[in-house]
């Protein structure tokens, strides 16, 4: 299991254990993960999360996902990084309690998450910021990335 710690936060990877627990977050009608986002996963797609991160490296289509945790281990949200090639990988982030955004969680989880990247020798990390609101389109700035095209940001990994 991959984890690193920050000073406010661990991300660690998705693990079988948690495979109910996303499930009842992605798929609750009363408290939807991504709010209007209609999506469903299914046992099999957090089971196919579960497979991809256990090989510890990303191949082509491939999803990581590591749950964003304080250090007393509530679960406060989840970055995706989806490579679509040998040296390039998509970033995305969500931090679920509206509560919870403007401390300081996101941008520590996108520099904890850059510092991984190097150990999977990954040479640009690219995020489509939406919505494209001033605090999303911050917290990607502060984390280095830069505006290539419309929402789309890109990001080197030195």
């Amino acid at each position: 299991m991959v984890r690193i710690e920050g000073e406010k936060i661990i991300l660690r990877s998705v693990d079988s254990s948690d495979i109910d627990t996303i499930l009842l977050w992605e798929n609750s009608s009363t408290e939807p993960l991504y709010g209007v986002y209609e999506e469903q996963y299914t046992r099999e797609d957090v089971a196919q999360f579960v497979e991809n991160q256990q090989r510890y490296s990303l191949a082509e289509t491939e999803q990581l996902r590591l749950m964003i945790c304080s250090h007393s281990g509530e679960r406060l949200g989840c970055v995706d990084l989806s490579e679509y090639d040998g040296k390039k990988a998509f970033v995305s982030i969500l931090i679920f309690d509206l509560g919870n955004r403007r401390k300081g969680l996101g941008i520590e989880a996108l520099q904890l998450l850059i510092y991984y990247a190097k150990t999977l020798d990954l040479q640009t990390l690219y995020a489509t910021i939406l919505p494209e609101n001033s605090a999303s389109i911050s917290l990607f700035k502060k984390a280095g990335f830069v505006q290539l095209d419309g929402a789309l940001y890109f990001r080197a990994v030195r």
